[in-house]
């Protein structure tokens, strides 16, 4: 008989370990994580990751800023956007339609892991023929020098407009950081 409460104890004792703890990675209980490399930059573009969590729709829709407010003028920043990618768990691309200037669906909301985005400099067009946002909203990517407006770099999802961020910079370690 003590043989059996003992193994009964162990049993319990096992069980109630946690071992099998489930973890909460729903993109509305999460921060989006966002990452951008002034490291690996190309052609005055700065590469941008977002990783957002899991969603459970069938789509996603995310977007960049049209206007920005204080500029009182149109600055649509999804034109500053190139290579616009998603990609699934595997690692494998999704289907996304550009709806406009500033938004992009992506297909298989459920299968989201991350995007991944260029974003080119708002300085060194301006007075030219393509409009640009206000100056002190643009971006500036040199060599030694960058300005980062948020809102030119960063968009938002949908569904988690009211969402945390975590954010991650990566930068040679001699910049001085204002």
């Amino acid at each position: 008989m003590k043989r059996i409460i003992s193994i009964f104890c162990i049993s319990i004792l096992l069980a109630s370990c946690g071992s099998t703890k489930s973890i909460n990675d729903l993109a509305t209980d999460n921060p989006i994580n966002t990452y951008i490399d002034l490291m690996a930059v190309t052609d005055d573009k700065v590469p941008v990751v977002i990783n957002p969590g899991r969603f459970t729709t069938e789509s996603v829709t995310y977007r960049l800023p049209k206007v920005v407010q204080g500029t009182y003028s149109v600055s649509d920043f999804g034109s500053f956007i190139d290579d616009f990618k998603a990609f699934d768990y595997a690692g494998n691309e999704l289907g996304v339609n550009r709806t406009d200037t500033n938004t992009w669906l992506i297909k298989n909301g459920e299968q989201l892991d991350k995007i991944t985005y260029y974003v080119n400099d708002t300085y060194d067009i301006e007075g030219g023929t393509i409009p640009t946002p206000f100056s002190p909203s643009g971006t500036n990517i040199e060599p030694d020098n960058y300005v980062l407006n948020l809102h030119g770099f960063i968009g938002y999802f949908d569904a988690l407009k009211n969402g945390q961020y975590n954010l991650d910079i990566s930068a040679p370690a001699e910049f001085k950081r204002t």
